[in-house]
């Protein structure tokens, strides 16, 4: 879910300049939804540890309404396996609805209400495995206030098209303001039919395939659209407008294979018009993605939006509800569906998954589609929007706060620096990609929590990602780097500085880092380092003259830089940890070093920073590289000692 804070009625007004605006009105992404969110009941959990004793399997939703108003009569069925022993049956619903009947497999039963959560006795007691059908006949409206979100279901006019609508936006624990339901993240309803009967003028948007349009009296129509994919409570969606439906298809690259692109746009002759480039796109961005993180998940459904009046969009299943359409829009919304809908935050403490993910879809999509200078110049605006402040975590621990859970600096912007990063210490794009696609197979039509995903990048990257996920996504604050730097001869030495914004939370982040040295002519030459001391010398072998130094010069890594100084003086302080020599190198089975300074470490290392190898040393002046298995290239030796000085070589594999 992405929000932006201009109003609405300046999309119509400025047309398509709403993307000019996206850096800064991406800062406050969330601030719309989480002030519209401070209105619901916070809750950490499901309503009843009662809802625990059942599995839903599937859901009917059979609901008439208008977009004039909030009021919604029908039913909502129920079929479930029970967990445990059970007698008695709890699900929620708020007070607004009144509930004309309660059927449990086919009996009436009377119902209990308190707070939100409505409880019914079963006929008899059913056994653990039992599958048992519910169908609550309800009615009933909810207010609907004056700003976004403040309700699970809501009819306003948009100001900028003059179109009424009603749609709901469920997250995170409003599906309870429109439907029985359980408002639980681990049980997704394995399948869904969702039936709305509206006015004839009018068409109505949700999830999965419409497989009918059906006429009934009263001059109306009823949608029936069928949803077999696994789906969380709060991605049940409908939108009720006077919408014209805007579809295609679009093929995969390589597959004859395709997938419906529907759109239910505002009717007004001026609304398509207006989107219809961006709208457009969508289909070649599905592509896009899908090289990405792997074939879209619902394809054999369809993907689309449906137009509401409200400032951003919200990720429901397979039909994302949007105010208006522009690139990063679209593109954080669109990744939400592999990012979201088909992998589902295991908690809402673990909602930066969803959102860190979707925000750095943006990133991507904005680098394919307009180059690297703007998507370096979107990912250095995001930094500062994160540093404007100096305490948080990405992970969320207060979820009875929905003001905190859709944090725009923590939850978006922090989320996704920290996959940013988490690119970087792959090493290389093909890791980092693969990460993605197997996440998205091992978890497909599931949840996933932190250290789920923890552990699985762990197994990927083939390391231990504890301090990383510790530092940045358990722990606050941020790094600032300070350097000195000399060069005696051929021998650049950095003497390496690094405090933190947050100390009394991380006071060291230990990270690979780039260092860029440049010579008068504009040449430069960047080098990966280890930091993991607060002060730490590291020394390079360069021929060329320097002339200045950078240091993170491609913002990797989420940081601020100090002062950068030259001192003649660190040539005496900077011992020299290897003056003798390597050979063969290149090499095809080994490299032997000699003239080593006893007591140092060796880590054999990819360009990056990556660390490949442990090399044993201890004692030793001579030492043997394996280099068999490897693959052709450069490689880097990290030379450390326990004073923190480092010292690096290069090392060339041949063919």
């Amino acid at each position: 879910m992405k929000f932006y804070l201009f109003p609405v009625c300046l999309v119509l007004l400025a047309g398509i300049k709403a993307g000019a605006q996206q850096d800064h009105a991406g800062q406050r992404c969330a601030e719309a939804k989480r002030r519209a969110h401070s209105q619901l009941q916070a809750r950490p959990t499901i309503g009843d540890p009662l809802e625990e004793n059942y599995d839903v399997k599937y859901i009917q939703l059979d609901l008439s309404l208008d977009n004039n108003s909030t009021a919604l009569k029908g039913s909502a069925t129920t079929k479930a396996v029970t967990t445990t022993a059970m007698s008695e049956y709890a699900f929620e619903l708020i007070s607004d609805y009144t509930i004309d009947s309660l059927k449990i497999n086919g009996v009436i039963r009377p119902v209990t209400l308190s707070g939100y959560v409505r409880k019914a006795s079963l006929p008899a007691a059913l056994p653990a495995g039992t599958l048992f059908t519910a169908q609550v006949y309800y009615r009933g409206s909810v207010s609907s206030g004056g700003g976004f979100f403040d309700g699970g279901i809501r009819t306003e006019t948009s100001p900028s098209w003059n179109a009424n609508v009603t749609y709901t936006l469920s997250e995170p624990y409003a599906a309870k303001d429109w439907w029985p339901c359980k408002q639980s993240l681990q049980d997704k309803i394995d399948s869904a039919d969702i039936w709305i009967t509206v006015p004839s003028a009018l068409k109505a948007g949700s999830n999965g395939v419409l497989k009918a349009v059906t006429p009934v009296s009263g001059g109306k129509s009823r949608y029936e659209w069928k949803s077999r994919n696994p789906i969380d409570y709060y991605l049940v969606s409908l939108a009720v407008a006077p919408y014209t439906d805007y579809s295609y298809y679009t093929h995969f690259t390589g597959s004859t294979d395709s997938v419906l692109v529907q759109n239910y746009v505002y009717n007004n002759p001026l609304t398509l018009p207006q989107f219809k480039a961006v709208i457009d796109s969508t289909g070649p961005m599905i592509n896009f993605f899908s090289s990405l993180y792997g074939r879209y998940p619902f394809w054999k459904e369809k993907y689309g939006h449906c137009m509401a009046p409200l400032g951003g969009g919200m990720e429901h299943q397979t039909m994302t509800t949007l105010g208006f359409f522009e690139p990063s829009l679209v593109a954080h919304e669109l990744g939400h569906q592999w990012f979201g809908d088909h992998v589902t935050c295991g908690s809402w403490g673990d909602i930066w998954l969803n959102e860190g993910f979707a925000a750095y879809s943006e990133y991507l999509y904005q680098r394919y589609s307009e180059g690297l200078p703007a998507a370096a110049s979107t990912m250095a605006s995001l930094h500062n929007r994160v540093m404007a402040e100096t305490d948080g975590s990405v992970y969320c621990t207060d979820t009875t706060d929905e003001n905190r859970i859709f944090d725009s600096r923590l939850t978006y912007d922090k989320g996704s620096a920290v996959v940013h990063m988490l690119r970087f210490i792959a090493g290389d794009d093909t890791r980092f990609f693969d990460l993605l696609r197997n996440y998205q197979v091992q978890f497909a039509n599931s949840t996933a929590n932190t250290e789920q995903f923890k552990t699985f990048a762990a197994t990927a990257y083939g390391r231990n990602l504890d301090t990383f996920f510790n530092q940045w996504i358990y722990g606050e604050g941020y790094p600032v780097y300070s350097a000195a730097w000399n060069q005696v001869g051929d021998q650049v030495i950095v003497r390496l500085s690094q405090t933190t914004s947050m100390p009394s939370s991380i006071n060291l982040f230990v990270m690979p880092l780039e260092i860029s040295m440049t010579t008068a002519t504009g040449e430069d030459t960047v080098v990966t380092v280890y930091n993991n001391m607060a002060t730490q010398t590291f020394s390079f072998n360069w021929a060329r003259t320097a002339t200045g130094l950078d240091i993170d010069p491609n913002n990797w890594v989420l940081n601020r830089v100090g002062n950068i100084t030259k001192d003649n003086t660190l040539s005496v302080t900077a011992p020299q940890l290897f003056s003798g020599t390597v050979y063969p190198n290149p090499a095809r089975q080994q490299w032997t070093l000699t003239g080593l300074t006893a007591g140092c470490t060796l880590r054999l290392c990819d360009m990056s920073g990556r660390t490949l190898a442990e090399v044993p040393s201890a004692g030793k002046q001579t030492v043997d590289i394996d280099a068999r298995g490897l693959a052709t290239g450069m490689y880097l030796l990290r030379i450390a000692d326990k004073a923190g000085h480092t010292q690096y070589l290069k090392l060339l594999k041949a063919e």
